[in-house]
């Protein structure tokens, strides 16, 4: 019996449709009941009550072979549940466009975990401890002020990841948005010998702007970020979305994240690239790329140009006098998954 494309089993009570909706799904052991077949399911992280991911395993998983991992973590107030809707355009599961569409054709194993709730009542709003704080006064989610040890849940995530299916731990490719994609920055500044490769979207470095980053290896970066950004301003400084008005604290800017300061590396200092970046379009919009990096990475930002608080190609989820407008010029989800294909395994 199938539904939206999956096969549904009674083993497999964690079984989600494509189009499912944002409400708060909890995840089955899969280590005891383990996926066979393609499809998205929900399943628990040992030692982590109500911290689950959606897994998601595309037509070419049979079990036999590992296969490449894209981890994508949600924004500050999201959950794993409505990550997907916002890479889509208008919101449909069904758009070719959509993360999930992307990650399924091109063969790679997609998971969407969750970050801790904001409070007791809200499954479905949740934050990343990305890191902030400190004598900058830097924006700080509910979890960088409850320090949650998030670098020590990624690491129980894969190892879950690795008890339900085969993937190829040299394949290992995060993106994220806002918080989320703040959060894939820390990991490349804590963890990078699990990381091949990051691209976070309209989420910059605060856990560096912080603390000390010193990366025990280079990783390769593809920063996306709207320079119309309300939300987290492309230049940094306090955000002017609602939600900053309930949680204060300055963004770090997209420049000192990868280029740094005259007192702050970024990752083009800290990589040792050339200091001179390579100009190309995405589009109307400049890609700028670093090379020549210890380890033969590259360092890139690309600057939206008029895009606010979204996912280029994928849903205004609220609206423009809010967020800023989003834009349809491209599809980052297959951006990101070209820029994932074209870093070697590490």
């Amino acid at each position: 019996m199938t539904r939206s494309g999956l096969r549904i089993s009674a083993l497999m009570v964690a079984v989600l449709p494509f189009g499912a909706s944002c409400r708060h799904v909890a995840g089955i052991d899969c280590r005891q009941s383990r996926p066979t077949a393609p499809g998205e399911y929900a399943c628990t992280v040992q030692g982590y009550d109500d911290r689950d991911f959606l897994l998601r395993l595309p037509p070419t998983f049979d079990g036999s072979k590992s296969l490449p991992l894209i981890i994508a973590m949600h924004g500050a107030a999201g959950s794993k549940e409505g990550y997907n809707s916002l890479t889509c355009q208008g919101g449909d599961a069904g758009n070719a466009n959509c993360l999930s569409q992307v990650a399924e054709r091109e063969g790679f194993l997609l998971v969407y975990p969750d970050g801790t709730r904001i409070s007791a009542a809200t499954a479905a709003s949740r934050t990343w401890n990305s890191g902030g704080g400190g004598t900058r006064d830097l924006r700080c989610e509910h979890a960088c002020k409850d320090g949650v040890d998030d670098v020590g849940y990624f690491r129980a995530l894969l190892a879950e990841i690795a008890a339900i299916v085969p993937y190829d731990t040299r394949r290992v490719y995060l993106t994220g948005f806002s918080n989320g994609a703040a959060m894939s920055h820390r990991l490349a500044c804590e963890v990078p010998d699990r990381i091949a490769a990051i691209a976070p979207v309209s989420g910059a470095n605060l856990f560096a702007g912080a603390v000390a980053c010193n990366p025990s290896r280079a990783t390769p970066i593809l920063h996306i970020h709207g320079d119309a950004d309300p939300c987290w301003p492309y230049a940094g400084g306090l955000g002017q979305c609602a939600a900053d008005q309930m949680n204060s604290g300055a963004y770090v800017s997209v420049d000192e994240t990868i280029v740094g300061t005259a007192t702050q590396a970024g990752w083009v200092g800290r990589f040792d690239c050339s200091a001179t970046a390579t100009t190309t379009m995405v589009g109307k919009h400049p890609r700028d790329s670093y090379t020549g990096c210890r380890d033969g990475v590259t360092v890139s930002r690309l600057r939206v140009l008029g895009m606010g608080h979204t996912w280029p190609g994928g849903n205004q989820y609220l609206s423009t006098d809010r967020i800023g407008p989003s834009t349809q010029d491209f599809s980052a989800s297959q951006l990101i998954v070209d820029f994932f294909k074209s870093v070697p395994a590490r």
